[in-house]
């Protein structure tokens, strides 16, 4: 299919509609796709591309309505692609199997794995906003600051949030929780 043009004038109305809501819908994309910033990225291009194609009928919206509409399509969008990846992660372990390398320690590297697994799914089981902040942290590598940015939150309730999933992690996992000293393993 062809490239299709959209006028100056929708081009400009798409940028300032993007200008306005772009920032809140990447923090949304975040909490949808569990942290993974590069995820949230693909799905807000996604959204917006959908945006620019039907912008004849979104331009007669109100800005509520648009940006329903908006958040409407970026989370069907992450649907689909959740749906996919299921279907690809059913195949993975023959194909991880098979060119999996050896490990120098593997009773080492089996322990290290099964902690961590564990550590993922007790952050998957923890409340929306407290996964999406320790998803960010620990697997995005992000800043309070940033967290605080991304997900429309002051950076108090970050830190708030981040305590609160590091205590059920040492709760959860005992004197297996893999961090020293009480931190992530890096500043917060």
């Amino acid at each position: 299919m062809g490239e299709e043009r959209i006028s100056a004038r929708d081009a400009g109305e798409l940028a300032t509609f993007f200008a306005a809501e772009a920032g809140d819908l990447f923090g949304y994309a975040c909490v949808l796709g569990r942290g993974d910033r590069a995820l949230a990225d693909d799905l807000v291009q996604a959204a917006f591309e959908a945006a620019g194609r039907a912008w004849q009928t979104l331009r007669c919206l109100t800005a509520d309505q648009r940006r329903g509409w908006l958040r409407a399509t970026l989370a069907n969008i992450a649907v689909s692609g959740f749906r996919r990846e299921a279907a690809l992660r059913d195949r993975l372990p023959r194909i991880e199997a098979r060119y999996r390398t050896p490990a120098a320690d593997t009773s080492e590297q089996a322990l290290s794995s099964i902690t961590l697994e564990r550590c993922w799914r007790i952050i998957a089981a923890m409340p929306d906003r407290q996964h999406a902040v320790a998803m960010l942290r620990w697997q995005q590598d992000m800043k309070e600051s940033e967290i605080a940015a991304a997900l429309g939150m002051a950076e108090k309730t970050v830190s708030a949030h981040l305590h609160r999933a590091r205590r059920k992690l040492i709760a959860q996992l005992g004197p297996d929780y893999p961090f020293t000293g009480g931190t992530e393993g890096g500043s917060s």
